[in-house]
């Protein structure tokens, strides 16, 4: 049996998330594909445009046989821990052979070279980063001077690319973790990343974003799969389009809610002088976007400053690590058995169908110590959060009765 593992965000799922499952599943010769997809919030610090449900409901629907969620801790993480988080689950997973991620270059060899860098840290890159550091730029834009310092200049363009960027962190998380499993990089191929044209075979999941936030009743289904189109009929306004700023009520009641500072340093990737900065500026908090704007600085990105302010949102504490919990699936085709039954046996953590029967599973567990049954249970408490306040802000939005996730069963494409 091979498994070939796919790392997601599909927000919103296009056709060009299709090809890459076709291209993973031949080049791999993949029995199995499996997807491991954020959950309500995504790696640029914002709530997906679409829940997660459905989301994973398109997945299926377009080829994936099993799709797990990744904890919010890695999915609204940096690129590092994102990519850190999600390896660590699927080398938990017990059963998966190869990752299958896209690239701009495809260059597995030029890659991996720069994630040695990054994992190894020579001291020629070690005094370059120190250098860069200290003319107070932010880290991400740190890291890059010092590696264009010491890569070739062939190497360099490597770092202007997006899906490069995240193709060095799996391979430095699979180099760290000694993972077995391949890496196989499929070329991207249409639209750039961040290109937000609407013209051509492939489009990008961030044009499909600004068109919903431009007009949110704007029709998609020609740039999706057809497979997917009652997928959008099913959650549009119910569910989707969902956007930051629909969660500025609930930020600004946080903000302002709080007594000192520290109350937002203790949180996930928010340091002291970040918490000072947010702190300082609450009251002039008008909407969520604008306020990212207003605290953004020259040593802190927009979406850094994002992704702090809904880990404060989110209550996802300092210490809390990303690593994995559980493997909880969102949605599978019937004829995934084989895998499941192989992750049961083979995997190091417990599997989730029933989220109202988590806690009692987790807390069984024969392979974990007690310490890894409070960490799971801690993460399995940020996740629900995280989903109680995506839906309450759904249901703000649409003016819809908010949905107790316990109560949704996972989707199965019968096959």
């Amino acid at each position: 049996m091979t498994t070939t593992a796919l790392i997601a965000e599909y927000n919103p799922f296009h056709k060009g998330h299709e090809y890459h499952m076709q291209k993973a599943r031949r080049a791999t010769g993949a029995d199995f594909l499996i997807v491991l997809m954020s959950g309500n919030f995504v790696q640029r610090g914002e709530p997906a445009v679409m829940d997660k449900f459905s989301r994973a409901q398109a997945a299926v629907l377009c080829g994936a046989d099993l799709v797990l969620e990744l904890p919010v801790c890695s999915a609204c993480g940096s690129a590092e821990f994102f990519a850190q988080g999600a390896v660590s689950i699927l080398n938990a997973l017990g059963c998966v052979d190869y990752l299958c991620f896209g690239s701009e270059s495809a260059d597995l060899a030029s890659l991996r070279t720069i994630a040695d860098i990054l994992s190894d840290e020579p001291p020629a890159y070690r005094q370059a980063l120190k250098d860069a550091l200290k003319t107070g730029v932010s880290f991400p834009k740190a890291r890059e001077t010092a590696l264009r310092r010491v890569l070739s200049p062939d190497l360099s363009s490597l770092l202007a690319r997006p899906n490069d960027i995240l193709a060095v962190e799996y391979l430095k998380a699979l180099k760290k973790s000694q993972s077995p499993i391949v890496p196989i990089a499929v070329p991207r191929t249409g639209n750039h990343y961040r290109d937000t044209s609407l013209e051509g075979t492939f489009v990008s999941a961030k044009a499909l974003r600004d068109l919903l936030k431009k007009t949110p009743n704007a029709d998609i289904r020609a740039y999706v799969p057809v497979q997917t189109h009652p997928v959008l009929e099913q959650a549009f306004s119910r569910t989707y389009p969902v956007f930051a700023d629909d969660f500025s009520p609930a930020m600004q009641y946080r903000l302002l809610l709080a007594q000192s500072f520290r109350e937002f340093a203790r949180c996930l990737d928010v340091s002291e002088d970040l918490a000072r900065r947010i702190y300082r500026l609450r009251y002039e908090f008008t909407d969520l976007s604008s306020f990212a704007a207003l605290v953004s600085a020259r040593n802190y990105t927009q979406t850094h400053v994002m992704r702090a302010l809904f880990h404060i949102l989110l209550n996802l504490p300092a210490d809390m690590t990303y690593l994995d919990g559980c493997a909880r699936i969102l949605g599978m085709r019937s004829g995934a058995g084989e895998l499941l039954h192989t992750i049961k046996n083979n995997g190091r953590l417990p599997l989730i169908s029933k989220l109202a029967d988590a806690r009692a599973v987790i807390s069984s567990y024969p392979a974990f110590s007690e310490a890894q049954k409070s960490h799971a249970l801690t993460l399995l408490d940020a996740e629900q959060r995280s989903s109680d306040l995506y839906q309450t802000a759904a249901a703000a939005r649409f003016g819809t009765a908010v949905r107790n996730e316990c109560s949704r069963p996972f989707f199965v494409l019968n096959s």
